[in-house]
This record gives C-alpha cells, sequence and structure tokens, in this order.
C-alpha cells in the first residue's frame, strides 16, 4: 500500500470511528442531534474543526454559549449526561445543565484519540447549531456552516444571511448552490435579493453598487 493509499485509509478510518462512537449516543443525544453531528464528523477533522468554531462564534454572538465553552467538552457531558435535549425547555437550558452539572474526568478526556475527540466536537457543534436554529426560529444545515465556514464569514454577516433567507423563505441547504451558479436564474435571483438586503442591514453606509459588487464577491 503506498503512503498516500495509507493515508486516506487512516482518515476514513477516523472519520468511521467517529460516526460510530456518534451512533453509539444517539438515544442519549436525540435524533435531530444525532444526525447533526454525524453529518460534521463526515465533514472529516480539518473541516469540522473549522465548522465548529464557526458555529461557536455564531453561537456566541446570539448568547447561546459562552466564550469560555469548548465545544469537545460539551460534546463530552452530553455523552456522559442522563439527560436529553428532550428534557428541557429549551437547548440553552439544556447546555446549561452541560456547563454546570456534569463534570468530565479531565484526565481519561486528555487520553481520548482522534475518531473520539472529532466525535465529541461533532456532537457539541451539533448541540450549538441546534440552539441557533432554536434562537432563530428556522433550521440552519450543516452544510450552509461548511460553506460559510470555508468563506471565512464573520458571525455577524452569517446571522444577517441566515435572518433574511428566512424571511424570504429560502433553504440554507441551496446557498452552496447559489455560489456554484447550478439554480435556474431566477431562484439565483431570490438569493441575490435576500444577500443584498442582508448585507444593506450590516452596512447601510454603502451604496447598491456596492452591495452587489460584495453579494457578487461572495461567489467563488
Amino acid at each position: 500500500m503506498g503512503f498516500w493509499s495509507s493515508v486516506g485509509s487512516a482518515l476514513s478510518g477516523v472519520i468511521s470511528g467517529a460516526c460510530s462512537v456518534v451512533s453509539s449516543v444517539a438515544s442519549t443525544l436525540g435524533n435531530a442531534v444525532t444526525k447533526i453531528a454525524t453529518t460534521i464528523s463526515e465533514m472529516g477533522v480539518n473541516l469540522a474543526t473549522k465548522v465548529g468554531e464557526t458555529i461557536k462564534a455564531v453561537g456566541i454572538s446570539l448568547g447561546i454559549i459562552q466564550s469560555s465553552d469548548d465545544l469537545q467538552e460539551l460534546g463530552e457531558k452530553a455523552m456522559m449526561s442522563e439527560k436529553t435535549p428532550t428534557d428541557f425547555d429549551s437547548i440553552s437550558a439544556y447546555i446549561d445543565h452541560l456547563r454546570n452539572d456534569v463534570t468530565i474526568d479531565k484526565e481519561k478526556f486528555s487520553r481520548l484519540d482522534e475518531k473520539e475527540l472529532l466525535a465529541r466536537s461533532a456532537i457539541g457543534s451539533a448541540i450549538t447549531l441546534q440552539g441557533i436554529n432554536e434562537k432563530l426560529e428556522t433550521v440552519v444545515c450543516p452544510q450552509f456552516m461548511a460553506m460559510v465556514a470555508t468563506q471565512n464569514l464573520a458571525a455577524d454577516e452569517i446571522v444577517a444571511t441566515i435572518k433574511a433567507y428566512k424571511e424570504k423563505s429560502l433553504n440554507t441547504s441551496d446557498y452552496s448552490l447559489y455560489l456554484k451558479d447550478e439554480l435556474s436564474i431566477a431562484q439565483s435571483r431570490e438569493h441575490s435579493n435576500a444577500l443584498v438586503e442582508a448585507y444593506q442591514q450590516l452596512e447601510p453606509e454603502l451604496s447598491i453598487e456596492q452591495i452587489e459588487d460584495k453579494v457578487m464577491g461572495l461567489r467563488p
């Protein structure tokens, strides 16, 4: 087996291992968190880490989590807790429970391998994303968060985009299709208009031409 084949096999092993870890605690996490965490795990360590950082930034901006919160530790606590998200009135209350009522074994945690850490990071990210969905009363898919993470968008840009999509009844799952110019002309225009409105609210001092240029610049 060649070097790159070995690397590919190792990465595949980490991803499949992380997905297995997530699946093993599905009854504790609930279907929604499990599905999101599995999707994030399947992105691999590098992208999942970037997605987690982006989700955390948005979560902090919306008051869902604190800057001191660690998503891997949040995931570990979710796996340890005897309570599930459905035991609470809100995801924020569930996160408060994990933060305040569950204590991790630091020594054991420090010995976790890459696949176990990926799983915990994905779980923490999934819980926070559910909190974002709850706060904004919409559905933000992890694939959208992956796209805005690779674009290095700021938290306020991401929140404004999510709100604009909700207002226009657009799906965040179509955001990447818009960027890749894989939508119809009419659909693409709807997305463009929503994004223009989002950035107008963020930067009202800019002219419409400057805003349109900014939106066009989102595409690769």
